[in-house]
């Protein structure tokens, strides 16, 4: 993990309050079943996404395991909840798969 990943303040310049998506550690991207594009967000040129959110920043020193809990936790109480097939988390620093959900 880089230093500037381990700050409890977003540091690339977005002052971010709450999540970034440059300085959290993890990114969570939720897999939607198909017929659920109305859930879906409008990315770039109208494109539908999937849904993705990052930790919070105030946690990002903590262990990966406890991220991955926290935001899994949020996730199912959330309108998502019974419309994902799959929940991934992903390091935010180097891209790497963390863990896969299966829901």
């Amino acid at each position: 993990m880089s230093q500037e990943n381990q700050s409890k303040k977003c540091t690339c310049g977005a002052n971010n309050k709450i999540t970034c998506p440059n300085c959290s550690e993890l990114k969570m991207v939720i897999l939607l079943k198909n017929g659920n594009n109305d859930l879906k967000i409008s990315g770039s040129g109208g494109r539908k996404v999937n849904p993705v959110w990052y930790n919070h920043l105030n946690k990002n020193k903590k262990d990966p395991n406890v991220l991955v809990n926290a935001m899994y936790r949020r996730f199912q109480e959330s309108k998502y909840a019974g419309f994902a097939n799959k929940v991934n988390f992903y390091s935010n620093t180097n891209g790497q798969l963390v863990t896969s959900i299966a829901v």
